[in-house]
């Protein structure tokens, strides 16, 4: 039973009591009977009532009528009207107080009680909605987004602030406007106008990206939008809603971010990861369609002078010089690029071999006829062209920038200034071929895991505290007949051709799970210290450290079993990258050995600013000490100065007795060589 408060507004005494009586029998709580319209609007203020039943006609100079519409307006309280006026004027007056219900006098109970409960259920149903309403309402108006509704006829129906913003049409100006002349689009891609238009049978929705907005002020946007269709209770379409958002910025940001990943930043020609793609695509064409191109690189001679005379101000300088002249020469579809240092490629395309001599020539002409000048020093410049005709038969990429490299290369070593085409079957290219060759190799013993570790033992020359046994690590290839095949055939290919990063990664994680397995056999080689050769390119690649990291954790190995070798000549070349490589993995257990040491005293300079522990004496001095006094002399001051500075020293190549008779009397700390133990294969580990 409801428990509603209800206003009797009636101005027969006797009908209010009855009214009264009625209406608590029904449950509902009676707040105030009143008999004037200017009484009921007050009483209306102060009790606040769920529902007021309004007679029309009451005492004073207002009737139920206006009181309604007052109440109506200032305090949205539902009113039934309650009367005995049936006139068709009364009528049209009482539907301007837009009256919950309508009660003709005389009644029955049943019908009082319905109208009342329907009136109640009407307003709260209305209230609800309207609820519903402003909370759609203050979220279509505070969104990012534009919205524009419309109906079946694309006549706008409602338009957010953020629409308004763009299209420079307010709300009510937009209203009732066919939805073409709220937004002027245009396809960013043809120039072409875009009309919003229904969706056809069956589609509910369609996105569209990249339009242009033009406003009626004259702005304009980059859109990301949908049109999508509202459907009624029963599925039919009743309109559709238009949202987009403005992306100008992130599509400029984009733009920007993608010339910056394709581009060279110096020369503003594309970079040698753009150049690749491109190349790529090209002879994928090739290879479908058919034609011929041609690839040229382009190396400075004499760039090393300029720089290193002048600075890398200049070197920028004329590397930007020289790219100007490659834009202005080549054609527009050609492809051009900086592929790093004073190296430059282009594909020239459709254009024949002898055509592209002839753009050869002129590039070489007009950079050996350019005078660059740099604070008043005269440099001459020429161009070292590599060519390679490209044809459908050319699907490897690797393939196509080595030959062009060694074509390249070939001219700079003739001296420079020269054009070179790639020819297969010279003597010349033939050497590199080989070289090639074994890039496919490399790859396939990466694939196929035809690697396979060795390992050479490190013996103290003396026993002293400190001083433990050692082995350095060592790979060979497995060839396709199962021969064992030494590094020296192979590794000089890896390192020229980009392959030696992953060959160390093999080496590195093979080494961990071996001593892994070795350890589980309690072997007595895990008591030895286990060193790992480190290359110059995995040295300056910073995510080496977090692979070093995860997979010792992985594997439940110490890094304090492990110490890793670099190159003196990597180490100098790279002294920054260096320290901070060796200090990050040295911080987590990993010791360092400096190898090859002694290719020249200005090593000693570099010496005490790499935090090392080991320091290995470089084998061509070593060998041959029992023969060499100046030999021996420099073995003698290296390990001295080794010494002093707190590292442990290990001789490499000690191929004799006699060898490590003079090693012990210098007092090397550790010997490597035939006359120690020769190079072998790890026993099998499961």
């Amino acid at each position: 039973m409801a428990n509603e408060q209800v206003l009797i507004v009636e101005d027969e005494k006797i009908i209010a009591l009855d009214l009264q009586r009625r209406l608590e029998r029904f449950g509902y709580t009676i707040c105030e009977t009143c008999s004037e319209a200017v009484d009921a609007i007050e009483k209306a203020k102060l009790y606040n009532p769920d529902i007021i039943l309004m007679d029309i006609m009451l005492n004073g100079p207002m009737d139920g009528i206006e009181a309604a519409k007052v109440i109506k307006q200032g305090l949205r309280i539902p009113v039934v009207f309650l009367t005995a006026y049936v006139d068709d004027r009364t009528l049209e007056r009482a539907k301007t107080a837009e009256p919950y219900g309508y009660i003709l006098k005389p009644f029955k109970e049943r019908e009082l009680y319905t109208a009342i409960d329907i009136a109640l259920y009407k307003f709260q149903s209305e209230q609800h909605i309207k609820k519903q309403e402003r909370l759609f309402s203050a979220i279509l108006h505070s969104v990012n987004d534009g919205l524009i509704a419309v109906d079946n006829d694309l006549t706008v129906l409602f338009i957010n602030p953020v629409a308004s913003h763009m299209s420079g049409w307010t709300e009510e100006e937009s209203r009732g406007k066919p939805i073409q002349h709220i937004l002027s689009m245009i396809d960013s891609k043809t120039l072409n106008p875009i009309l919003p238009t229904m969706l056809p049978e069956g589609e509910s929705s369609n996105k569209f990206r990249d339009v242009i907005l033009k406003g009626r002020l004259g702005q304009s946007y980059i859109l990301d939008g949908a049109i999508t269709k509202i459907h009624q209770a029963g599925n039919e379409v009743e309109g559709y809603v238009i949202a987009f958002r403005d992306v100008t910025e992130l599509r400029k940001l984009s733009a920007t971010v993608d010339y910056q990943t394709s581009h060279d930043k110096l020369t503003g020609l594309g970079n040698r990861e753009d150049f690749a793609l491109k190349l790529q695509t090209i002879l994928d064409e090739l290879a479908r369609y058919g034609g011929s191109h041609t690839l040229l690189q382009l190396d400075v001679d004499r760039f090393k002078i300029v720089n290193d005379t002048c600075g890398t101000m200049a070197g920028d300088e004329l590397l930007r010089q020289v790219a100007t002249y490659i834009q202005t020469l080549t054609q527009r579809n050609d492809v051009a690029a900086r592929l790093g240092g004073d190296e430059f490629a282009v594909v020239l395309k459709d254009c024949v071999l002898e055509n592209a001599l002839q753009v050869a020539q002129r590039l070489q002409e007009a950079v050996q006829n350019h005078k660059f000048i740099w604070q008043n020093n005269l440099f001459p410049i020429t161009l070292s062209i590599g060519l390679v005709p490209l044809s459908g038969e050319d699907t490897d990429i690797h393939i196509v920038m080595a030959a062009a490299d060694d074509a390249c290369y070939i001219a700079k070593e003739e001296g420079g200034n020269r054009i070179r085409v790639f020819q297969r079957n010279e003597e010349k290219y033939i050497l590199r071929r080989g070289q090639m060759e074994w890039v496919s190799k490399i790859n396939q013993a990466l694939e196929m895991n035809r690697f396979r570790l060795w390992y050479q033992l490190i013996e103290p020359i003396r026993p002293l505290p400190g001083i433990h046994p050692k082995l350095e690590i060592l790979i060979r290839m497995e060839g396709d007949d199962g021969s064992i095949i030494s590094p020296g055939a192979f590794i000089p290919s890896a390192e020229r051709y980009g392959l030696i990063s992953a060959i160390d990664r093999w080496v590195f994680e093979s080494t961990i799970k071996t001593w892994v397995q070795l350890k589980a056999q309690n072997h007595n080689l895990v008591d030895r210290l286990f060193s790992i050769n480190i290359s110059g390119a995995t040295l300056l690649d910073e995510t080496f450290i977090d692979f070093a990291l995860n997979v010792t954790t992985q594997y439940g190995a110490s890094p304090g079993n492990f110490c890793l070798e670099i190159t003196e000549t990597a180490a100098i070349q790279n002294l920054s990258y260096a320290i901070r490589f060796i200090e990050k993995l040295k911080s987590h257990g990993f010791t360092f050995s400096l190898d090859d040491f002694g290719s020249g005293f200005s090593s000693f300079n570099y010496l005490k600013n790499l935090p090392v522990d080991y320091l290995k004496i470089d084998g061509s001095i070593v060998q041959n000490i029992d023969e060499s006094l100046i030999n021996f002399t420099m073995v003698e001051s290296i390990n001295s100065m080794g010494h002093v500075i707190g590292l442990k020293t290990i001789a490499e190549f000690a191929r004799t007795p006699s060898v490590i008779e003079r090693l012990h009397r210098i007092g090397v700390d550790y010997a490597q060589g035939y006359a120690i133990a020769e190079p072998k294969p790890f026993p099998s580990v499961q």
